[in-house]
């Protein structure tokens, strides 16, 4: 009996080894699948919302999908640069979602669906950087400019570098300049092009404010990755005279214009500035990334250490196992003769 309750736990044991193993390969797969069906059901919502267009032809505009939440936007937008952003007094303020989507038939409050080729990458954008919206998507941060393109906005979305599985922005370095970055909302599709990398201090708000004339598009996340004592941005500014494209016709493109050579990226701190060179290759996760404290980052670096080392935690018990069953079977043939 006792050999047999041995020989149930080393083979539970293995199992649990191999689900570990596969851990993160399974979590990206269903973190993606998730975000796929998310901006899915975003994007069909907003088509089911545009109204049937009148027979007459005398109408200035052509009809909008909620109207009633345009205007609100439009004017929150025109509001938040006439006041200089004054709500924004500090990074909680970011948490803070100016409007309830649902209650203007949005789904899941999603307020657009963010494409950045360069990354292969597509998330749905939620109101308000609180902890839930962080963990689904983008964020697009209060007291900035709802996705709606125009001139003096700064729409400002923040995103992990990695959770649960999700990669999000962990290979944020790999974006160059003059990437094409995709805003998809129920109004317009918004083409931006990558014109300024930074890395600032976490409580740097004046490097997310509106630019006085600009249409810009910023996305932020921790840096250094599994450190998080910084943040990096990517600022794009709007190509108006840029056409939406198929995400294989993007892909297309970011294969053609890959540059290996560092990014350029302009680091501000302490009201000092300088260039700092990152290296754009693909982040590998390795046994003691995320081991440290979490220095204040959005995003724990345990659980990016969970992440990173499932596959080494996995193996070494599944071989700690296999080992001492066939010492066991070794101590038994001894025994036996």
């Amino acid at each position: 009996m006792k050999r047999l309750f041995l020989q149930i736990f080393a083979w539970l044991a293995i199992l649990l080894g191999v689900g570990l193993m596969l851990q993160p390969t399974v979590s990206q797969y269903l973190a993606a699948r998730q975000s796929t069906k998310t901006v899915q059901k975003f994007v069909q919502a907003a088509a089911a919302a545009v109204p049937a267009e009148p027979e007459t032809t005398d109408i200035a505009e052509p009809a909008r999908a909620y109207p009633a939440l345009y205007d609100a936007l439009q004017s929150y937008n025109a509001q938040i640069f006439a006041d200089g952003q004054s709500g924004l007094k500090d990074p909680f303020a970011y948490e803070t979602p100016a409007f309830d989507l649902t209650g203007y038939g949005l789904p899941d409050d999603v307020i657009a669906a963010l494409w950045i080729p360069r990354l292969d990458l597509e998330l749905p954008v939620y109101l308000g950087a609180s902890t839930a919206n962080m963990a689904r998507g983008g964020a697009l941060l209060g007291q900035t400019s709802m996705p709606l393109g125009g001139e003096n906005t700064n729409t400002v979305i923040a995103a992990h570098r990695g959770y649960y599985g999700a990669e999000m922005l962990r290979n944020v370095q790999q974006i160059q300049m003059g990437d094409k970055i995709t805003l998809t909302t129920p109004w317009d599709t918004l083409v931006y092009r990558v014109c300024e990398l930074k890395i600032i201090q976490p409580d740097d708000i004046n490097a997310v404010l509106i630019q006085p004339g600009r249409d810009l598009l910023t996305l932020t996340t921790c840096h250094p990755y599994t450190q998080n004592t910084q943040r990096y941005l990517v600022i794009a500014e709007r190509d108006p005279d840029a056409a939406a494209a198929t995400h294989a016709q993007d892909l297309t493109e970011c294969d053609e214009t890959w540059d290996a050579a560092p990014r350029q990226v302009t680091v501000e701190a302490n009201g000092t500035t300088a260039l700092q060179e990152v290296a754009p290759q693909s982040i590998t996760p390795l046994p003691h990334e995320g081991s440290g404290e979490n220095a204040g980052g959005a995003y724990s670096n345990w659980m990016i250490w969970l992440e990173n080392n499932a596959l080494w935690a996995g193996f070494l018990l599944i071989a700690a196992v296999v080992g001492c069953m066939l010492i066991g079977r070794r101590q038994r043939k001894a025994d036996s003769q």
